[in-house]
C-alpha cells in the first residue's frame, strides 16, 4: 500500500528540533494543514512512534 501523506523529511527533521511538547504540537498542526486536515492512520502512528521516543512517559 503507497502512503502519500508519509512524512517527509523536513517534517521529521522540524519533529525531531523541538524541545517540548507545546512546539510539538505546533509542528504536528503545520504538518495536518500542508495536508488539508488530512491525517491518515499511519501518519498518526508515524508521529506517536516519533512522539514517544521523544517524549517517553513517566511515572508519577
Amino acid at each position: 500500500m503507497e502512503e502519500p501523506m508519509k512524512l517527509i523529511e523536513e517534517e521529521r527533521e522540524k519533529l525531531q528540533k523541538v524541545k517540548d511538547e507545546k512546539a510539538w504540537y505546533a509542528v504536528c498542526d503545520e504538518i495536518k494543514n500542508r495536508r488539508n486536515g488530512q491525517y491518515p492512520a499511519y501518519l498518526s502512528r508515524e508521529i506517536l512512534e516519533m512522539y514517544q521516543e521523544k517524549f517517553p512517559p513517566s511515572l508519577s
